[in-house]
């Protein structure tokens, strides 16, 4: 929703909004651009004149800002709607998938930028963002979400798929109701648009393969470090990776994470028509070795006493497990101090053997009480996820920040990486960790 605003205002409209008091990332990103956010939801939120009202699709028609906008005749847009209509007014292409969709499109964002006239909205920023040049729009990235099929509103030329994984247990059944969401994305991209995937993944492969057989129309190649991939990605040595006649070097390690940038290039490379490792391309790949990441994913928040801090949005075993593999690829030495807030009971409980897996990577866990979202997807077992989880990991159960500031300080000692993570909203923690070592 914040991008969104943004993106809106570059456009000359007036843009205001409404949130819970909560402080959230994109709130620096609001105020810095001078939009107003009140706190709450209340019908006085909305006085004066209003064309559109945008909300997310989190909250209910009954929301009582929303019926008021109902009952004054304004137009009103679920996220996903407006997105929807904004694929109607320029080529739109998106990324998609169970994991790696904000990262890959950060990527893409940061590739495209010097040069390239579009427009895009994903779930977060660029920690070193460039000003675009124009604001004359050629065409759009956007990040497409599978839940609740959002993503089948969108009118796309072309797309990339990173994974497929079981998830958002509380609408999706089953990981066939994902695969059957996923397969029909793949029908709606427009003919003589493109779709890569990723080859590596299980998921992803075989969404891809079974693509290849029913569009025809639709031009698609698959990426990996298989082999057998119509683009194969080849390490050569460190960071270095060769693709096509290609040679690029990227800021991560883990393999999940070179496949989520690699993919970016050639996304990148599909929507500005050029051939990997032509001449006029070259410059873009180069941009990978000075990627500098992006908000909530793995996201450096400083240093003190010897303890590095970090915050990162992973909310899924996969995630967890794939963020904890770059955090010990980057420091080998140290160990992790893991503070995770599940989000969601029905995802909890689903998937909480995995949950437990993942967590055990940490050296130490503090684990917070279920984040229920907006989706009135309420905990009913808070202590499910603890009981889980099995010696030998050293794990606390913390009710409150106050609980978890204290746990935290009496573990963590220098040398230590202290990592919050969950699709909650706990990262504002860092700020009093260092505050209190400073």
């Amino acid at each position: 929703m914040a991008p969104l605003a943004l993106l809106l205002q570059r456009g000359g409209w007036v843009v205001e909004g409404c949130d819970v008091p909560e402080v959230f990332t994109t709130d620096t990103m609001l105020s810095e651009a001078g939009i107003v956010v009140h706190p709450g939801f209340d019908q006085a939120h909305l006085t004066g004149s209003w064309d559109v009202v945008i909300y997310s699709s989190a909250y209910s028609l009954k929301t009582p800002i929303l019926q008021r906008a109902i009952t004054q005749k304004i137009d009103v847009y679920s996220y996903p709607d407006f997105i929807a209509y904004l694929s109607t007014l320029s080529p739109t292409y998106a990324v998609i998938g169970t994991h790696g969709k904000t990262t890959t499109m950060a990527v893409t964002d940061y590739l495209l930028r010097p040069d390239e006239s579009y427009w895009a909205i994903y779930g977060s920023q660029l920690i070193n963002e460039e000003i675009q040049k124009s604001d004359e729009y050629h065409f759009g990235i956007v990040e497409g979400c599978e839940y609740q099929d959002h993503f089948l509103l969108y009118h796309i030329q072309g797309s990339v798929l990173l994974s497929v994984e079981w998830d958002h247990p509380d609408y999706f059944p089953s990981l066939e109701a994902v695969y059957d969401s996923f397969k029909q994305f793949v029908l709606r991209i427009k003919e003589g648009g493109f779709f890569l995937y990723n080859n590596d993944q299980a998921g992803s492969r075989l969404i891809g393969e079974w693509a290849k057989r029913q569009r025809k129309g639709v031009r698609i190649r698959s990426f990996g470090f298989d082999g057998e991939s119509d683009y194969p990605i080849v390490n050569e040595g460190k960071n270095f990776y060769r693709v096509g006649n290609q040679r690029v070097e990227v800021v991560v390690s883990t393999p999940e994470l070179v496949l989520d940038h690699i993919g970016s290039l050639l996304f990148a490379a599909n929507l500005t028509k050029k051939e990997i490792g032509s001449p006029s391309f070259t410059q873009v790949g180069a941009r990978l070795a000075t990627f500098g990441g992006v908000r909530g994913r793995l996201e450096f928040m400083g240093e003190e006493g010897g303890v590095r801090y970090y915050d990162d949005y992973a909310h899924h075993p996969s995630e967890i497990e794939v963020s904890l593999a770059e955090l010990r690829s980057r420091y080998p030495d140290s160990k992790i101090l893991v503070i995770f807030v599940p989000h969601t009971a029905s995802r909890t409980h689903s998937l909480l053997k995995e949950f437990a897996t993942a967590l055990s990577k940490a050296d130490y866990l503090i684990l917070q009480p279920t984040f229920a979202s907006a989706r009135g997807d309420d905990e009913d077992d808070p202590l499910a996820l603890y009981s889980a989880l099995q010696p030998p990991l050293d794990c606390t159960y913390a009710e409150d920040d106050e609980a978890v500031f204290k746990s935290a300080s009496a573990r963590l000692k220098e040398g230590w990486l202290c990592i919050t993570m969950g699709a909650g909203n706990n990262r504002g923690l860092h700020t009093r960790f260092l505050r209190s070592k400073r």
